[in-house]
C-alpha cells in the first residue's frame, strides 16, 4: 500500500513550494531512489525543470517531471504539486505532498489529505518550518 507523506509549510507564499520540492528531489536522488514530480501545468512543469536544471546534475534518469499523464512504472516516489490526487498515485510506494498553510493550497491539501484517509492509506504528515526551506 502507498505511503503517504504531508510536508505542512508555515507560509502564504506558494514559491515555497516549489524550492521545498527541489530540497526533497534531492534527498530522494541522493538515496538512489527514483522520482516522479506531478505537477498542475505546463508552466509548473517548466519551473520545476528549471530549478531542478540549478542543483541536480542535468539528464539524470532517475527523476522525471510532468504534468500530463501517467508516468513510467520505474518510480518509486510520487512528489504531487498538482491540486489533486493523481489517479495513479497508488503505483508508488511513496506519494509525498507539500501543503503551504496560509495559502489556498491548504484548502486543497486538506482535501486530498481526507481522500487519502478515507480510503485507509497510512498517513504522516511534517511540520516545516519557512526558514528551513531554501
Amino acid at each position: 500500500m502507498t505511503n503517504i507523506q504531508f510536508y505542512l509549510i508555515e507560509t502564504d507564499e506558494p514559491a515555497e513550494q516549489f524550492s521545498y520540492a527541489l530540497q526533497l528531489a534531492m534527498q530522494i536522488l541522493a538515496q538512489g531512489k527514483h522520482l516522479y514530480i506531478h505537477t498542475g501545468s505546463a508552466k509548473d512543469t517548466r519551473e520545476m525543470q528549471r530549478l531542478c536544471a540549478e542543483k541536480i546534475s542535468h539528464g539524470d534518469e532517475r527523476l522525471s517531471i510532468d504534468h500530463k499523464g501517467e508516468p513510467d512504472s520505474n518510480r518509486v516516489a510520487l512528489l504531487n504539486l498538482s491540486g489533486e490526487v493523481p489517479h495513479f498515485f497508488s503505483s508508488f510506494d511513496t506519494t509525498l505532498e507539500i501543503i503551504c498553510t496560509g495559502s489556498d493550497n491548504n484548502d486543497m491539501g486538506r482535501e486530498r489529505y481526507k481522500y487519502y484517509k478515507s480510503r485507509g492509506y497510512p498517513l504522516r504528515h511534517s511540520q516545516v518550518p519557512s526558514q528551513m526551506v531554501l
